[in-house]
C-alpha cells in the first residue's frame, strides 16, 4: 500500500527519497487523523490539537521513526475508531459503515498486517468490556457487530491475493521464540525515556541500556506528566475507559513480566495470544500505540471539560515530556560495483550471490535494488532469518554481527550447500571475515573497491 502511494516519488526520485518522504509523513498523518476523532468526541479544535499530537509524536512513533516504516503509519487506526464511533452515536449508515471498514482493514493489512491483528484484538477487547461496562449501548454495540460481520467477507475478498501468499505457498519464515518476551515493555520503560526522547532521553542511558529488545521496540514511555493527565481522566471516567486503558498497558507487558532484563515468575496474559494464528507473530511492546491513542483522547477530553489554566499547563509539560530526540541521519550507503552495468560486466546475469557485510546490519538490500536487482542473494535482511538458518547458532550470530571461532568454517558450508556462485566483500566488512574469505583460495579479483570471490564450479556426477 505504502509503495503504491509513493510510486511516483520512486519513480521520479528513487526509492531512498520515497522511504525518507513517507517517513517524515507518517507522524503528521497519525496527529491530523488522530485530531479528526478527538475533535468528533471533545468539540474543542485546540484540545483535539494536543490530544492528536500526543499519539503522533507519542513514544512509539519515536522509537520507530528510523526502524520500521509499516509500523510508523498509524494514521488508519483513528480512523476505524471514528467510523465505528459514528456508527454507534447514529451518524453513518450500514452500507457506509461496512464499505468503511472493509477498505480501512485492507488497507491496513497492506500496510502492517501485524496492526491489523492487534487492531483487531484491541477491537474485541474493547466492545466486550463495553458490552459488561456500558448496558445502556448494548444496542448500539450489537448495531456494530453486525457491520463488522459484514464487512469481514469484503475485506478477505479485497485481501485474498494476500491471504493466498500467507497461507496458500510454502515459506519458511519463523517468529523467534524468545521475541514475545524479549520485545515486551520493561515496566521501568513508563517512567524514564529512552535516548530516542529529547528531554531525559541520554541521562537515563545508565538505566535504560537493560531495557529489553532494542531501541527501536523501547516505546513504553509516559512521563509523568501524563500519567497525571490520564490519572485525572480516569479519576471520573467510566469503567470502561479505566479498563481498556488498564488492559493495554497489561498487554505491553509480554507473556512474562521481565523487569530490568530479568524475568520474574509472573505470567501475564499475552501469554494467551502466543497460541492464537497471527498473533502469535505480534510483538507485545507495540501494543503501546493504543495506549497513546487512548492517553490522547483522555488529554483531549480533560482538556475539553473546563477552561482552566493549569489543565493546559500540565499539558504542555506532557508535550514537552514526550518530545522526540531529533532522528539519526544516516548517510546512503553508495557502492559504485552494485549497478547492473558493473554486475554484468563481471559476475553475469542471474548470479547467486552471498553479500558481506551480511545480517541485520548489512545494506546488502539496498545494493541490490540499485542493480536492479540483476542478481540474487543468500541472506538479505527479511525482518528475521528463515527458521532453517534460526536453528544454526552460528549462523545467527552472524545474522547479528558476532564474530566466532566456527564463524569462517559455517558461512562456507552454508554458502556452497545454498548454491551461492561469487561471494562480495565489501569495504566495513568485519576484518576477520575478510581476511578469512580471502584465504579459502576462491578465485579473487578487485573491481571498483570491493572483493569478489567466485565459488568452485561443483564437481560433475
Amino acid at each position: 500500500m505504502l509503495a503504491l502511494l509513493a510510486y511516483p516519488i520512486t519513480a521520479l526520485f528513487g526509492p531512498l527519497a520515497a522511504y525518507d518522504a513517507l517517513m517524515v509523513a507518517a507522524p503528521a498523518c497519525a496527529a491530523l487523523s488522530a485530531y479528526a476523532l478527538c475533535l468528533h468526541l471533545c468539540r474543542k479544535p485546540g484540545a483535539a490539537l494536543v490530544g492528536g499530537w500526543v499519539f503522533g509524536f507519542s513514544s512509539y512513533t519515536a522509537a520507530h521513526i528510523n526502524e520500521h516504516l509499516n509500523l510508523e503509519w498509524t494514521a488508519l487506526l483513528p480512523l476505524l475508531v471514528l467510523v465505528a464511533l459514528r456508527r454507534m452515536q447514529g451518524q453513518g449508515k450500514r452500507r457506509g459503515t461496512v464499505v468503511a471498514l472493509a477498505l480501512l482493514l485492507a488497507a491496513q493489512a497492506g500496510i502492517a498486517i501485524e496492526l491489523l491483528a492487534t487492531s483487531c484484538l484491541m477491537a474485541a477487547l474493547a466492545w466486550l468490556l463495553a458490552w459488561w461496562r456500558l448496558p445502556d449501548w448494548r444496542k448500539r454495540l450489537w448495531l456494530l457487530a453486525q457491520d463488522v460481520m459484514l464487512a469481514a467477507p469484503l475485506t478477505l475478498l479485497l485481501l485474498a491475493p494476500l491471504l493466498w501468499a500467507m497461507f496458500g505457498r510454502p515459506h519458511d519464515l519463523a517468529l523467534p521464540k524468545m521475541w514475545p518476551e524479549f520485545f515486551s515493555i520493561d515496566p521501568l520503560n513508563f517512567f524514564f525515556p529512552t535516548f530516542t526522547t529529547w528531554l531525559g532521553g541520554h541521562a537515563f542511558m545508565p538505566l535504560t541500556s537493560y531495557f529489553g529488545g532494542t531501541w527501536g521496540e523501547q516505546t513504553g514511555y509516559l512521563g509523568l506528566p501524563m500519567m497525571f493527565i490520564v490519572w485525572r481522566y480516569l479519576r471520573r471516567a467510566s469503567g470502561f475507559a479505566r479498563w481498556v486503558f488498564l488492559c493495554t498497558m497489561l498487554l505491553s507487558l509480554g507473556p512474562v513480566l521481565v523487569i530490568h532484563s530479568s524475568p520474574t515468575f509472573l505470567i501475564l496474559p499475552w501469554r494467551i495470544m502466543l497460541s492464537l494464528p497471527l498473533l502469535n507473530k505480534a510483538l507485545p511492546a507495540r501494543m503501546m500505540v493504543y495506549a497513546f491513542l487512548l492517553a490522547g483522547l483522555f488529554t483531549a477530553l480533560w482538556l475539553a471539560g473546563t477552561t482552566s489554566r493549569w489543565r493546559w499547563l500540565a499539558a504542555g509539560l506532557a508535550v514537552m515530556w514526550l518530545w522526540p530526540a531529533p532522528a539519526p541521519v544516516e548517510a546512503i550507503p553508495v557502492q559504485r560495483f552494485f549497478n547492473k552495468t558493473e554486475i554484468m560486466q563481471y559476475l553475469g546475469p542471474d548470479r547467486r550471490v552471498l553479500v558481506l557485510p551480511w545480517g541485520i546490519k548489512s545494506p546488502s538490500m539496498y545494493w541490490q535494488v540499485t542493480s536492479g536487482f540483476s542478481y540474487s542473494q543468500v541472506g538479505g535482511y527479511l525482518v528475521f532469518p528463515p527458521a532453517r538458518v534460526q536453528a544454526d547458532g552460528v549462523l545467527m550470530k552472524l545474522f547479528f554481527d558476532m564474530i566466532g571461532p566456527d564463524t569462517l568454517a559455517d558461512l562456507k558450508a552454508y554458502a556452497l550447500a545454498s548454491g551461492v556462485q561469487d561471494v562480495i566483500v565489501v569495504p566495513g566488512t568485519d576484518p576477520r571475515l575478510a581476511a578469512g574469505i580471502a584465504g579459502w583460495g576462491w578465485p579473487a579479483r578487485q573491481v571498483d573497491g570491493v572483493s569478489l570471490y567466485t565459488a568452485p564450479s561443483p564437481n560433475p556426477q
